[in-house]
């Protein structure tokens, strides 16, 4: 984890910079249960860190820093209600991620079916939250994708600090 984290520090500085300016708060006094760690560059160290302990392949570990790399251009203020949401933040990050993951193949980092599955898995994790049953029929054929699928879900769970619906 640590080298490929090197490489999209060295390689990508614009894109991680953007990530800890996106926070996911509306504002200083308004936090989002949901991601009480505030910005999007934490969650992320947060979701790799996660991939990184359980100890699983590249393809989630990839998956994990790249899957939220599209929030700081999909993030949109409610100023009425006072939050802040990023929808379609999932496909926009696949799109953003693919040059990226062609970088990771031509540094031999990553093979092209990884890559495949890498970008598949990137635009399918908000899915999980919302539709895990049109998600497992849309993977039956590949479980192996769905299993990595499962535990980027896990890992994007566990990645962030969140308000108890006895804490709010």
């Amino acid at each position: 984890m640590v080298k490929l984290l090197n490489w999209f520090q060295i390689n990508y500085p614009e894109l991680k910079r953007e990530l800890q300016k996106c926070n996911h708060n509306f504002s200083e006094s308004e936090t989002n249960p949901y991601h009480v760690e505030g910005d999007c560059w934490t969650h992320t160290m947060l979701v790799c860190k996660v991939a990184q302990l359980k100890k699983y392949d590249r393809v989630v570990q990839v998956s994990a820093l790249l899957h939220d790399i599209a929030k700081p251009k999909a993030r949109v203020e409610d100023r009425e209600k006072g939050y802040v949401i990023f929808w379609g933040h999932e496909e926009l990050s696949a799109k953003m991620a693919k040059p990226l993951v062609d970088d990771l193949v031509q540094k031999e980092m990553l093979l092209e079916e990884e890559a495949k599955e890498v970008i598949e898995l990137i635009a399918l994790h908000g899915e999980i939250y919302k539709d895990r049953e049109g998600v497992e029929k849309r993977l039956k054929d590949k479980p192996k994708w769905l299993q990595h699928l499962l535990e980027l879900h896990e890992c994007d769970d566990l990645g962030r600090f969140s308000l108890s619906m006895r804490e709010i």
